[in-house]
């Protein structure tokens, strides 16, 4: 029976759908699409045809005029080899990968059994100049199908750096199916953020804030700066100005509250959490009071560390999201995988453009430096932000390495550079399950302090101290480019 709302999809032969069980219904849950298991020839009340494998079902599947998909052989296993994908840059594809390269350590094994495009088929994607992935009329067809998802496997693990061969082109033609006529993407949002810098001077170690917000005004890309509540005690008046001569390219977002080390990942309790984000949320109002200048209520956890505790506190006092480099960070350590998730949450664990953890939107970061341009295609092209970070030590060559990614975001299409408060904003239309404000909303100014930390204010004045002297450091022992000082723990 047809569900409402959604296109059926034939998967052919029958018997390939209990063995993808698990996949198909992660795909379920990505795409408005239910699939049901077809013996050959029966099209009826069809939308879309998926065919797994080379045998007589794909004789008869794949010869009408259904939107048809054509999978030919099991994806196999990894190998040392690293084989490149490209894409080329046709209508039939989606602008976000148009002449992308992606690698995929278990393609290069499967190369002998290429396609033979059909005459007059568009070659979608090749390896070596070996097709694999070709479109004509209706159909397409791809060397490899995936393998069924592991009980605990997130779909995302499929579609990642190293491997994305078998996924992509079935997640493809399922979104161009499910598209409606004529839908084009929107723009990948987008911005830089640095950890750590403050406004107690014009500059921050190699941060100076006139010069940034020139430079992004000239390149037209975004920058937010994660400031720490414990520094908003004063700030000084050119760095104010540099922030609103910005005209909109510089913003502020939070970062911990004292940066006390890892604080937020050593938060358990309820109330020490609560404490603690209320705490930095007063701070930030109070520096918004004292400057006109706005901070996006989204926290830069330090040390990307968060507990599950601090995150519902977060989110019960206002905070609007958290960013980091992994959706679930309190289980992300240990060697374990970057999607590392609690069983409840799924197999579309960093699949959407945020994961709601906590009822709090988590939106992905990626870094600026030793930055990956297959993933950030594959998060383009899921509509996800691409927020690239780093830190201050990060400019020590100057700010070509802004305009550097920002010449590789833009490559991957229209792109709208725009504050992290800008890029939350947009997750509470687009992420499942979340609301706000939330129901259990407390008021900031009416939560008690937590413990007082004796240390802290050392603490933050000598990380500080070690910031601002990095420049003079760098230039006494040789130079803005001498990286030796840059490497070490001062």
């Amino acid at each position: 029976m047809r569900q409402p709302g959604r296109q059926r999809v034939g998967v052919f032969p029958a018997s390939a759908l209990p063995l993808s069980a698990r996949l198909l219904a992660a795909l379920e849950a990505a795409f408005p699409v239910g699939f049901e298991a077809r013996a050959p020839g029966e099209l009826r009340d069809l939308d879309a045809v998926l065919v797994l494998g080379d045998g007589e079902a794909a004789k008869t599947a794949t010869t009408g005029r259904l939107p048809a998909l054509h999978l030919l052989a099991p994806e196999p296993q990894a190998t040392g080899t690293i084989a490149r994908q490209t894409l080329v840059s046709a209508p039939e594809l989606d602008r976000r990968l148009h002449g992308a390269e992606l690698p995929d350590t278990r393609l290069a094994s499967a190369l002998g059994a290429a396609i033979k495009p059909p005459q007059r088929a568009t070659v979608i994607a090749s390896c070596d100049g070996v097709p694999t992935w070709t479109r004509r009329g209706p159909l397409q067809t791809a060397l490899l199908f995936p393998h069924e998802l592991g009980p605990a496997e997130a779909l995302r693990e499929r579609l990642c750096e190293d491997r994305n061969a078998a996924l992509l082109p079935l997640v493809h033609f399922l979104r161009e199916l499910s598209a409606e006529r004529g839908w084009k993407p929107p723009a990948t949002r987008a911005a830089f953020l640095f950890d750590d810098p403050n406004l107690h001077w014009p500059s921050y170690g190699f941060v100076n804030l006139s010069e940034l917000g020139e430079h992004a005004r000239r390149h037209g890309y975004h920058v937010a700066l994660a400031t720490i509540p414990l520094d908003g005690w004063y700030a000084h008046p050119q760095a104010l100005r540099a922030l609103r001569e910005s005209r909109g390219h510089l913003s502020l977002v939070v970062h911990g509250n004292d940066h006390y080390g890892g604080e937020l990942g050593r938060l358990r309790s309820d109330s020490e959490a609560l404490a603690n984000a209320a705490q930095a949320l007063r701070r930030v109002r109070a520096f918004e009071r004292r400057t006109g200048v706005p901070v996006d209520p989204v926290m830069v956890p330090p040390h990307e560390e968060c507990s599950r505790a601090a995150m519902v506190a977060l989110r019960r006092c206002g905070f609007e999201a958290l960013t980091v480099t992994q959706p679930y960070p309190w289980l992300g350590d240990g060697g374990r995988s970057w999607l590392a998730h609690p069983p409840e949450a799924g197999p579309l664990v960093g699949w959407h453009p945020a994961d709601s953890v906590e009822g709090l939107p988590v939106l992905l970061r990626h870094p600026v430096v030793g930055r990956s341009l297959p993933e950030m295609t594959l998060r383009a092209f899921l509509g996800q932000p691409l927020i690239l970070y780093g830190h201050q030590n990060d400019l020590g060559e100057g700010l070509d390495l802004l305009a550097e990614a920002a010449a590789d975001v833009e490559w991957l299409g229209p792109t709208q550079w725009c504050s992290l408060g800008e890029i939350a904003a947009a997750a509470y239309e687009i992420t499942p399950g979340l609301s706000s404000p939330a129901d259990d909303a407390v008021d900031p100014e009416l939560v008690p302090p937590p413990r007082p930390r004796p240390l802290a204010v050392p603490r933050r004045i000598l990380s500080e101290s070690r910031d601002r002297l990095r420049p003079l450091l760098l230039l006494l022992v040789g130079g803005k480019g001498n990286r030796r000082l840059e490497r070490s723990t001062l």
